[in-house]
């Protein structure tokens, strides 16, 4: 692809990289065309001139794409040889052949090369331009050409003086709109890809609040439900397996929890181990989260099931459900997360340590919360570390 650049060239390096990629063969063409025109009118002293030039670009060019670099190679060809070329066409061939603005490309080369700082920059491109305007006033008002050429030459060399300017313009137009272009689209694409990272830490009204700003976020939320969810005999298990198996089962297993929780609305925590938090009503409000966190749980236990024919062992669950007020914010500046404190935390996770497996063990706060759809087993009185004793309930869907 003409416009394709290696990777890792961005910006100015790769506008240059454009520029002397068609710039060079285009000044080896142009100047071969030159060498041919002058010899067809006899003027043997431009002939010789531009086969001697279009070795240098030829050489030039070669070296350029070797070495990428070359403060010489610029100087010589880009800097001084345009501007010498363009005396010598104007003093043989005269004013109607344009090539007294042939400087203008060096001016464009200038701006464009990061060879120079940019005053060197701006005072070799504005030197070129005030060039390039002084030998055309001499041209029209005073120089009369050496060696006046045909009809027809003058005419080619009009023309391809002509466009070889308006297409270095282009040339530069394209070639800045080209870079800009990709470059955007490879923000955009970044912005992107630091934007699903953003959200796959932290929930998106959340994100959207740390964006526009906001130093410390501590939401009070009165009604939630959380959900802990603990494989069991887990450790005991994973002395068995490899360290590759180990996390395949665990990102098998959450992965499969992660899409339950975002099919039910639930947000999740974080996992602790081979435990696993989430939480329903924050950071956005949801009426019925008792209801939707009882039917996660219940579709986490079917999954669990179903995996257990595609990991190294059987997976069962304990779940734990309480529902309650929370406080939930950000904390950290590196490595933040969006986490849960509060009484209704603590004791969602006794539910779960105080359970059984294939079981889903409530408080009384959620399953107050319930509808008539699920059956609400009392399972007795639990000494709960913190709270005393506290009735549980066990939760199924009514047949």
């Amino acid at each position: 692809m003409l416009l394709a650049v290696p990777d890792g060239l961005t910006g100015e390096a790769a506008r240059e990289y454009l520029l002397f990629k068609i710039g060079y063969p285009v000044a080896v063409i142009s100047h071969l065309s030159w060498a041919l025109i002058f010899l067809l009118n006899g003027v043997s002293v431009m002939f010789y001139y531009n086969l001697v030039v279009t070795a240098l670009f030829t050489v030039g060019g070669f070296y350029w794409r070797k070495n990428r670099s070359s403060t010489l190679v610029f100087v010589s060809l880009w800097v001084i040889e345009i501007p010498l070329h363009a005396l010598l066409g104007t003093l043989y061939a005269g004013f109607q052949t344009l090539f007294w603005i042939a400087p203008l490309i060096s001016a464009m080369t200038c701006l464009l090369s990061p060879t120079f700082s940019w005053p060197m920059r701006a005072a070799l491109a504005t030197l070129a331009v005030v060039g390039a305007f002084t030998l055309g006033m001499l041209a029209f008002f005073i120089i009369v050409p050496i060696a006046p050429l045909s009809t027809g030459s003058n005419i080619y060399l009009f023309a391809s003086n002509f466009v070889g300017i308006l297409g270095a313009l282009t040339l530069v137009v394209g070639v800045n709109q080209y870079i800009a272009q990709v470059a955007e689209s490879r923000l955009t694409e970044e912005f992107d890809r630091a934007e699903g990272l953003l959200r796959n830490i932290l929930p998106g009204s959340i994100a959207l609040r740390l964006k526009d700003g906001e130093r410390v976020i501590a939401d009070t939320h009165n009604e939630v439900s959380i959900i802990f969810a603990d494989i069991v005999d887990f450790t005991a298990a994973s002395a068995q397996l490899s360290p590759a198996e180990l996390v395949e089962t665990l990102n098998l297993v959450f992965s499969e929890f992660d899409m339950l929780a975002e099919k039910h609305g639930a947000e999740k925590i974080k996992t602790i181990g081979d435990a696993y938090m989430v939480v329903l009503g924050a950071p956005d409000a949801q009426r019925n989260h008792a209801e939707a966190a009882v039917n996660l749980a219940l579709d986490m236990q079917k999954a669990a099931t179903a995996l257990s024919d595609r990991t190294q062992f059987e997976v069962r669950l304990r779940i734990g459900i309480n529902s309650g007020p929370v406080v939930a914010g950000v904390i950290g500046k590196r490595k933040f997360a969006y986490d849960l404190w509060g009484d209704a935390v603590n004791v969602a996770s006794r539910m779960e340590s105080h359970g059984v497996p294939g079981q889903i063990l409530t408080t009384e706060a959620t399953a107050n919360l319930l509808p008539e759809s699920f059956v609400v087993s009392p399972e007795g009185v639990r000494e709960v570390k913190g709270k005393g004793p506290m009735p549980v309930f066990s939760v199924m869907r009514a047949a």
